[in-house]
């Protein structure tokens, strides 16, 4: 006797064994696990609490759970993001070294004795600015540096930098100037600062309309064609042509 077919909530597809089918701890909800490898995938790469995708199922997913669905890419992704929600928003850091881009708690940042906005980083041992958010910028103080750099990609190797994101099409966020590329979705960005803008014009989200906010225009319509008005026959040649039926 053959098992029992199961059907995936999410493509509907009724025709899956019951191992591969994957269920949410404390709702129940099942879907088939290529689905939801999918979908967490989406979720991570929106930044997004990864949650049941059943419509408004508010059970949590977790990387324990999920581990044996994961390519090493996303496991990756998962833990990181799982790092920065263990860390406050208004404490997050990001070491502004290209080559180490390290989270940080604002916490557990050391502070030299000279005190100003000089931070080190824990993982790459480089100092930065806290305040400007660049490699440390030696004799000059934060407001006379933001007055020479008032785009901190036109810090070291930044003139590259900007050409590269012009011709790529990328976007920098304007709270934690992060260089952000989107390859697909929806035009409304949430930034890893937590900062949400249009990808399109750079905008903050909510006084923009670029994709997120307006639906796209109507494509223009041809014009209608003129009526064409016969003349109505008199009424005894309509009563003598019924009379012939």
């Amino acid at each position: 006797m053959t098992d029992q077919k199961k059907t995936c909530g999410i493509c509907f597809d009724d025709d899956i064994n019951d191992f591969q089918m994957f269920s949410v701890p404390g709702c129940g909800h099942r879907f088939c696990s290529q689905c939801v490898k999918r979908y967490i995938e989406v979720r991570l790469l929106e930044r997004s609490l990864v949650r049941c995708p059943h419509t408004g199922c508010k059970s949590n997913l977790s990387l324990e759970i999920c581990d044996y669905l994961l390519t090493p890419k996303l496991r990756a992704m998962w833990k990181r993001k799982k790092r920065e929600d263990s860390i406050p928003l208004t404490q997050r850091i990001y070491c502004p070294n290209r080559s180490c881009s390290a989270l940080m708690s604002e916490t557990e940042l050391y502070k030299p004795s000279e005190a100003g906005g000089k931070r080190i980083c824990v993982k790459c041992g480089r100092p930065f600015c806290i305040s400007c958010k660049v490699s440390w910028h030696s004799y000059l103080s934060c407001s006379f540096y933001k007055r020479l750099h008032p785009n901190p990609t036109y810090t070291a190797n930044g003139g590259k930098l900007k050409a590269l994101a012009r011709k790529e099409g990328w976007r920098q966020c304007r709270k934690c100037k992060h260089m952000i590329e989107l390859s697909q979705g929806c035009a409304r960005i949430t930034c890893r600062c937590g900062h949400t803008f249009c990808y399109k014009c750079g905008a903050d989200a909510e006084g923009c309309s670029h994709g997120h906010l307006q639906m796209p225009p109507l494509p223009d319509l041809p014009p209608p064609r003129p009526r064409i008005s016969w003349p109505r026959p008199p009424r005894k040649l309509l009563l003598f042509l019924l009379g012939r039926l």
